[in-house]
């Protein structure tokens, strides 16, 4: 019985002390209990928002987001007690989470830090788009038959720093979100390169292909806009070839020299050709050929171009390859009969995906622009006077204005910089060329500066366009 008594009293005396220890506190330990008193409990917040992914800092733990009505920027800090979930409220990592995205945000705006962030359920998500069209000029990008409008305050983000809307390319794939039918967030799944050329004296006026992406007449000084990732690139001159497997980086350029290259031997395959309707007329390189036997053509790519009375005309290219191929064509009724007056010939764009294998030879379908070695009747003499004027004209060209009411793009900054037109050298900056109506691309590049390049939507509006563009950022040691 004494035994627990006393066990009692110093469990008492233990609590006693607590107590008093408390009360008999110093200074010092007043303060920082008071300290204490002040912070809040973990996942506590007076704040709720809907807002797009900026940036996000891991070293300094702080992500940065905009508001989606307001389009206000804000900082908030974050740490391990921090709540991160995907749209399926599973957990995530902030590492996870992409910049771009829409989220909802609870906050404690005493001390700006972030309790809890989540993937919108309620948002638009579209991953990794590449068949779009992006109308920048009307703020509008269509995927899939659906049109969207983009926010006039649009976040677009590559490698997690946030970029110009106008560098994004039509090779780039994308993800976006938004609600309904506006888009809030843009972000560069996988981007694009550049490509130069050198010592390809031999290869001038063949071919550059770069993996069925990218192809382009091969022309003396030019910087190719490619895709991100690893492709085979081929150039090809009168039945000579030579193949390389390149990795293009994201804003990197590689330079192949094509002076060190393995030249193949000229080779010829023979095409056999079934055309439909019968009455159809095949051009190969802007000469008519008889279909009637196989066609031998020299190994590399070719433009094609079939037309018929009553259909569409089909313009592609195709790449000989092999000794020996098959390729069907059947042409489409035209909802109008056709003349020469409205009949318009194709502008380069990148390849379609389509790809038509027949007998071991791949056949790649292309809208292009025909090669300036191919005659043709229908050119005319204020197409033949703006050649004089400029090295390459607008893809998707819409309308060319009169050489006598000639009005200019210029590009004003930054200076002194090299500029290339749809990869083609057309000086250093400041520099100009003829307004054409359609899509450019403007690449800029300066020896120790990270080149960059913009698309242009160019209107057919009587008066002379300006771009200044931002200064180009130095390379990285």
């Amino acid at each position: 019985m004494n035994y627990k008594k006393i066990i009692y009293c110093v469990a008492s005396a233990a609590l006693m002390l607590t107590i008093g220890g408390c009360a008999m506190n110093t200074k010092d330990t007043v303060t920082v209990s008071n300290e204490t008193a002040v912070v809040k409990p973990a996942n506590i917040y007076d704040s709720e928002d809907a807002a797009v992914v900026v940036k996000k800092d891991t070293e300094s733990k702080t992500i940065q987001l905009q508001n989606i009505s307001s389009s206000r920027r804000y900082t908030l800090g974050y740490d391990g007690a921090t709540s991160v979930f995907d749209k399926h409220d599973e957990a995530m990592s902030m590492q996870q989470l992409k910049e771009g995205s829409v989220v909802t945000v609870r906050f404690y705006k005493p001390d700006k830090s972030l309790s809890y962030i989540k993937e919108n359920e309620s948002a638009l998500s579209i991953p990794n788009i590449s068949n779009y069209d992006l109308d920048l000029k009307n703020g509008k990008i269509s995927v899939g038959g659906q049109s969207y409008s983009l926010s006039k305050s649009v976040v677009v983000s590559s490698n997690g720093k946030e970029t110009d809307p106008l560098e994004l390319n039509a090779m780039d794939v994308l993800s976006i979100w938004g609600y309904q039918d506006r888009i809030y967030g843009i972000n560069v799944e996988k981007g694009h390169g550049y490509l130069r050329l050198q010592n390809e004296d031999y290869f001038v006026n063949g071919w550059v292909d770069v993996g069925d992406k990218v192809i382009r007449k091969i022309e003396e000084d030019m910087l190719l806009v490619v895709p991100e990732g690893s492709y085979n690139a081929m150039v090809s001159n009168k039945g000579s070839s030579a193949m390389q497997q390149i990795d293009f980086a994201r804003n990197e350029e590689m330079v192949w020299d094509l002076g060190n290259v393995e030249i193949t031997v000229v080779q010829t395959g023979k095409i056999i050709f079934t055309l439909t309707p019968a009455t159809a007329k095949l051009a190969i390189d802007g000469r008519e050929v008889n279909t009637s036997k196989p066609v031998e053509l020299q190994y590399g790519l070719h433009s094609m171009r079939i037309t018929a009375e009553g259909y569409d005309t089909v313009a592609q290219y195709i790449k000989v390859a092999e000794p020996t191929a098959n390729i069907s064509v059947e042409l489409e009724k035209s909802a109008e009969p056709e003349t020469k007056d409205t009949e318009q010939k194709p502008a380069e764009t990148k390849p379609e995906d389509d790809e038509d294998e027949d007998n071991g030879t791949v056949s790649k379908k292309y809208e292009t622009r025909k090669p300036e070695s191919e005659d043709d009747e229908d050119d005319d003499d204020d197409k033949d006077e703006e050649k004089a004027d400029t090295k390459k004209s607008s893809e998707n060209s819409d309308e060319v204005v009169s050489s006598k009411e000639q009005y200019k793009v210029y590009i004003d900054a930054p200076e002194d910089v090299e500029a290339y037109l749809d990869g083609s050298y057309i000086g250093l900056t400041p520099v100009s060329f003829p307004k054409t109506a359609g899509n450019y691309v403007i690449t800029l590049r300066k020896t120790g500066y990270q080149t960059r390049s913009y698309t242009l939507q160019i209107d057919s509006e009587k008066k002379d366009v300006n771009y200044s563009f931002t200064d180009l950022v130095e390379r990285e040691e």
